[in-house]
């Protein structure tokens, strides 16, 4: 309504300025033309009064133009009705036929023209009040319909308006109806496109939220249940422990420690885990922070990690590197190839032998990580991903968390996760396909991608 009103008010004021310009240029006009009737009569009778006058019904002059026949010294031979005495222009001044004077304090618009023969001058003048007075009728006249005009505008916008935004009314209530126990997508029944289209981003949005609010429900869930069977057997090997304390001394606790100290090893792992997953859980691969890492220090990293452990079970770890850099997160990435190392090596062969590999093919840098153990069976190859899914018949504890973490770092990086078969057709074979700078950008996908070959 504002920029209508401002708008309505320029117009206004160009329209005015343009009747201004004409109604000057007609009434000059007159006033030119007057003149000439002036000089006319003036011929035949110099001492003619002549006042030209066009009146209304109600007698008042729509048209009023004073004369003057003015002789060469200045004296007023003949004025019309309302002329002053006294000459509108000097005589002698002959640098304009139009001059705009102040007489008796009025402003009056003078025409001088002088006689071609006869020598007199006729001076015709038209007060400015009477232009002033036609603009301001002109003003009165427009201001009342651009009155009614801003008025009807506003209504009319009102009306547009309530009607226009009443879907983003029926989507505010639709929004505020949602609760963590209902986050349904929104119906929308309207049929303004915008609208459309903010409601497809914020179902999108609450899908997105039931999601990662079902995940967590679910993965306390499963964390609660995984963590109830180590406690549960520490409480019981306490028990065990105490029983025999009373009967047999301390001479008989030491194997029992020794299990002990394995169950919370066991328990430490696995919270471990469950941290590291928790962690991973909520971030995206929008807010990660990639640059360049160097593929030879991340390899020698995870391996330093797990050499204890490698050691322990005499498994030879195989190293062969031919990438120099990876654009990634050196952090995720330390830890999804630890988990992958730490895997082969449990489960692998004891005295076995574990390889590492970092290949540049065309478009991709391939890290694998393969052993010699008993492998995988295809069936369950499919479900390794998943959380707490371990395969059955190993005789190795585990939490099944670790495949878990590095398919969410392969998720993060964009990347392509594979299995395969190990070392010499055994064991299990682990590959990440990470795509190379170039295309990073149009390789992205929305969800992990995991191929059994």
């Amino acid at each position: 309504m504002g920029s209508s009103i401002v708008v309505g008010l320029v117009s206004t004021a160009i329209v005015l300025a343009l009747a201004w310009k004409e109604v000057n240029d007609t009434f000059d006009d007159t006033l030119e033309e007057g003149a000439r009737l002036v000089l006319t009569l003036g011929e035949g009778t110099p001492s003619h009064a002549l006042t030209a006058r066009d009146r209304k019904d109600d007698g008042k002059p729509a048209l009023r133009l004073d004369y003057q026949i003015v002789s060469p010294d200045g004296v007023v031979i003949s004025r019309g009705d309302d002329a002053p005495k006294r000459p509108f222009v000097d005589p002698g001044r002959r640098d304009d036929r139009f001059y705009d004077v102040w007489v008796s304090k009025k402003r009056w618009r003078v025409y001088v023209r002088q006689h071609s023969s006869r020598d007199f001058t006729v001076q015709i003048g038209q007060e400015w009040e009477d232009r002033t007075d036609l603009i301001a009728d002109m003003l009165e006249s427009l201001a009342w319909p651009l009155v009614a005009l801003w008025v009807l505008l506003g209504l009319v916008n009102w009306w547009l308006i309530r009607r226009l935004t009443a879907p983003l009314d029926q989507l505010a209530r639709g929004i505020e109806a949602k609760s963590p126990s209902d986050l349904s997508a929104i119906e929308y029944q309207g049929r303004a496109r915008e609208i459309r289209t903010v409601v497809t981003a914020l179902n999108r949005m609450l899908s997105r939220l039931e999601h990662a609010l079902e995940s967590e429900r679910r993965f306390t869930s499963d964390a609660a249940h995984e963590l109830r069977t180590p406690l549960a057997a520490l409480a019981s090997r306490i028990q065990v422990m105490q029983r025999r304390l009373a009967k047999e001394g301390p001479e008989a606790a030491a194997a029992d420690l020794q299990r002990l100290r394995d169950d919370v090893a066991r328990g430490t792992a696995l919270v471990e885990n469950l941290l590291q997953l928790a962690r991973l859980d909520p971030e995206s691969a929008e807010t990660l922070v990639s640059e360049p890492v160097q593929a030879h220090a991340l390899i020698d990293e995870a391996v330093r990690l797990c050499a204890a452990e490698a050691q322990a079970r005499c498994v030879t770890i195989d190293v062969n590197c031919q990438v120099d850099t990876l654009c990634g997160h050196y952090d995720s990435l330390c830890t999804a190839l630890r988990n992958l190392l730490h895997n082969a090596i449990r489960y692998g062969q004891e005295g076995g032998r574990v390889e590492i590999s970092f290949t540049r093919q065309r478009h991709v840098q391939t890290l694998s990580v393969r052993d010699d153990g008993p492998g995988v069976a295809p069936a369950d190859m499919a479900r390794l991903t998943e959380r707490f899914f371990r395969v059955l018949g190993t005789g190795v504890q585990g939490s099944g968390l670790g495949l878990s973490i590095v398919a969410r770092v392969a998720h993060w990086h964009h990347a392509t996760l594979r299995f395969g078969p190990g070392l010499d057709g055994c064991g299990l074979g682990v590959m990440i396909d990470f795509p190379l700078e170039s295309d990073n950008g149009s390789r992205r996908s929305d969800s992990l991608n995991i191929h059994g070959l």
